[in-house]
């Protein structure tokens, strides 16, 4: 079985290399064995690299959690997880520890997600690197494809960016080593990456590190991989996340959009994601039957559409009388309705 290390390849990509070595010059072949890069695991035998295939020890079975430390390194940390051949929604919950943040990015079916909400997020709760208050972690950061970086807060993410040089830690502004999952723990590639944070990549909560949310919509069958990076660029970091197999979400009944807090009659059906509480796993996940602050908000029982993903606040009456306040797709009021 071939060894943990750093190897080189003939190759522009591990996938489509023709054999690996042990020395830049690619004099001196690797031994024989099981060699695996992110998702690809390649077997060289007799000095050849044979066909890639699907590295079933990297992946993570959706459903399960992950912890990591790092008392005196920084990272990018990169796993790949089975989300099975099923539909709905995939929900993800992140504790970051309680002083150092870390950014998320998640990535299926090539598109990636880095919208997070708390329990308790009411449009004030979350601020930005400028120190914003945002309706959820990562809104001036869609579409960008970067890490939103959830946690308490911490101005030295910021202020030790950007992270590109060969300074190793506790040395702020190293470049992070990268980092793949492999048999049941995080394994360095002996490589690094450069990385940059910027204001609006930030969603710290102003007080505290709760349990974070992220919602991804699988609405096919395939691909049944979802790729989940860490972004730590700071020295010392420790995070915990879940990441739960396809669901259909919880169903609530409530009015059409309204202007204010009426009682209008809930004719119409929504849905919503849960939040979680916790800085151990398993995380506790809220039982509330209904949407509470600091909730997602759909159209969809996968999660693709949001409610009301605007910055202007609607109101929305549920079966209950209870009225709640929904901006850019996240509950930041609920109150009772008023029939007058």
């Amino acid at each position: 079985m071939a060894q943990l290390g750093t190897y080189c390849f003939d190759g522009d990509t591990f996938a489509q290399a023709y054999a690996l070595y042990t020395d830049n010059a690619l004099t001196n072949l690797a031994p024989d064995g099981f060699y695996a890069q992110g998702q690809i695991v390649r077997q060289q035998l007799n000095g050849i690299l044979l066909n890639a295939q699907p590295c079933s020890a990297c992946l993570v079975p959706c459903g399960e959690g992950v912890a990591a430390s790092i008392s005196d390194q920084n990272g990018l940390f990169t796993v790949d997880i089975d989300v099975a051949n099923s539909t709905g929604a995939i929900i993800l919950y992140f504790y970051m520890g309680a002083s150092i943040p870390d950014g998320v990015d998640v990535i299926w079916n090539s598109t990636h997600y880095n919208r997070l909400t708390c329990a308790g997020n009411n449009g004030s709760t979350l601020i930005d690197g400028a120190g914003n208050n945002v309706d959820y972690a990562g809104i001036n950061n869609q579409g960008t494809g970067l890490p939103t970086y959830v946690g308490n807060s911490n101005n030295n993410l910021l202020g030790d960016s950007p992270y590109n040089t060969t300074a190793t830690c506790p040395t702020a502004g190293g470049a992070p080593e990268n980092y793949t999952y492999i048999s049941g723990s995080y394994v360095a590639q002996g490589t690094t990456t450069n990385v940059t944070v910027v204001s609006n990549q930030i969603g710290y909560a102003a007080t505290g590190s709760p349990v974070f949310t992220a919602v991804i919509p699988k609405g096919s069958a395939t691909p049944t991989t979802l790729r989940l990076d860490i972004y730590a660029p700071m020295c010392g970091t420790a995070f915990r996340y879940e990441v739960d197999c396809p669901i259909t979400l919880p169903t609530f009944t409530a009015s059409v959009a309204q202007a204010g807090i009426g009682c209008s009659n809930a004719t119409v059906d929504y849905y919503f994601a849960r939040n979680a509480t916790g800085s151990t796993l398993p995380f506790t996940q809220d039982t509330n039957e209904r949407p509470v602050v600091g909730n997602f908000v759909f159209t969809t029982s996968d999660g693709s559409t949001y409610l009301n993903d605007t910055n202007v606040i609607a109101y929305y009456n549920m079966d209950n009388n209870q009225v709640i306040g929904v901006r850019n797709g996240v509950v930041i009021s609920i109150q009772a309705c008023d029939p007058t």
